[in-house]
């Protein structure tokens, strides 16, 4: 059983802790120096703790893998509370939890891994995407993520969302404060 992802290409800048993913491209057909891997997290009320799912089951048993698990979440999560999921805690350790326990209609937490199979403690959380755009000369952050459009899950990733120049190595992280 395997955490589910989402591969991408693009580059993680970090600073005093925080990162952001500077995207590429949400939708590569090959692997490259430049991919990388998405996990989102669910939480789960109350601790607000971060699972990654693997595997849902729904009521009647049907096993849904991948991610379309985000989508059913979204779309028929409230109507499937006794659905089981299995997945793993962010220090790798196995977990099981009603889709009840969820906090559904949060965003969900974006960790990067640089390889499919590195240890799920080493997942970078994202603080900011920040996407390459020929008509921006500045960093500007975009209000809504519907604007970018980028697909769920990502879209849906609890991150803020920036247009930057193309030419763009680096990032502001100050600009995270003046939100």
């Amino acid at each position: 059983m395997k955490a589910a992802h989402q591969h991408i290409h693009g580059s993680l800048l970090t600073e005093n802790g925080r990162s952001a993913l500077l995207l590429l491209n949400a939708e590569p057909e090959t692997k490259t120096a430049v991919s990388l891997y998405l996990r989102y997290a669910v939480v789960v009320r109350g601790p607000e703790d971060h699972v990654l799912p693997a595997v849902l089951l729904d009521d009647w048993g049907k096993e849904i893998s991948g991610l379309k698990i985000y989508d059913f979440l979204r779309e028929q999560g409230d109507q499937f509370p006794r659905a089981e999921i299995f997945g793993f805690d962010l220090d790798g350790s196995e977990t099981q939890l009603f889709v009840r326990s969820l906090e559904l209609v949060s965003r969900l937490p974006c960790y990067a891994y640089t390889d499919v199979n590195a240890p799920l403690a080493e997942g970078v959380h994202l603080a900011a995407i920040l996407l390459p755009d020929a008509d921006t000369s500045m960093t500007v952050k975009i209000q809504k993520a519907g604007e970018t459009g980028v697909k769920r899950p990502l879209r849906s990733a609890q991150v803020s969302w920036w247009r930057v120049p193309p030419s763009t190595t680096a990032f502001d992280f100050s600009l995270l404060d003046t939100q």
